[in-house]
C-alpha cells in the first residue's frame, strides 16, 4: 500500500478565509474528508459541515484537467447538515420546472 499526493484546489471566500485565520488549511482538509464521507462522488453542489465553532459551506467539481476544486464559504447553522450532487440539482431544477409548466397549463383553462 502508498499513498499518492493528488492536486486538490481550495478556493475560500474572503469571509471564510477571514474566519478560519491560521485554521484555513485544516479546514480545507476537513471540507475534502467531509465531501469524501459524503459518499456522493467528488462532485458536490453544496454540503453543510460544523468546523470548530464555525459552520462551512462547500462545493466541488472535478476541473477539465482532472484537479479537483473545492470552493469552502461559511455557511448558515440554521440549516442542517445536508448535501446533494449537481445531478441531484439538475434534477430538482427539472421537476420544478415541469411542475411549473403543468401548473401554468392548467391556469389557462
Amino acid at each position: 500500500m502508498f499513498r499518492i499526493d493528488a492536486p486538490i484546489l481550495v478556493v475560500p471566500t474572503a469571509e471564510a478565509k477571514q474566519a478560519l485565520g491560521p485554521h484555513l488549511r485544516i479546514a480545507a482538509l476537513a471540507a475534502y474528508r467531509e465531501i469524501a464521507l459524503a459518499a456522493k462522488g467528488l462532485e458536490i453542489a453544496h454540503l453543510q459541515f460544523a468546523f470548530r465553532k464555525l459552520t462551512l459551506a462547500v462545493c466541488s467539481r472535478v476541473r477539465r484537467d482532472g484537479i479537483v476544486e473545492i470552493e469552502m464559504a461559511l455557511g448558515d447553522p440554521r440549516l442542517p447538515k445536508s448535501s446533494f450532487t449537481d445531478a441531484q440539482l439538475r434534477q430538482a431544477e427539472a421537476a420544478a420546472r415541469a411542475r411549473g409548466r403543468m401548473s401554468s397549463r392548467h391556469a389557462r383553462f
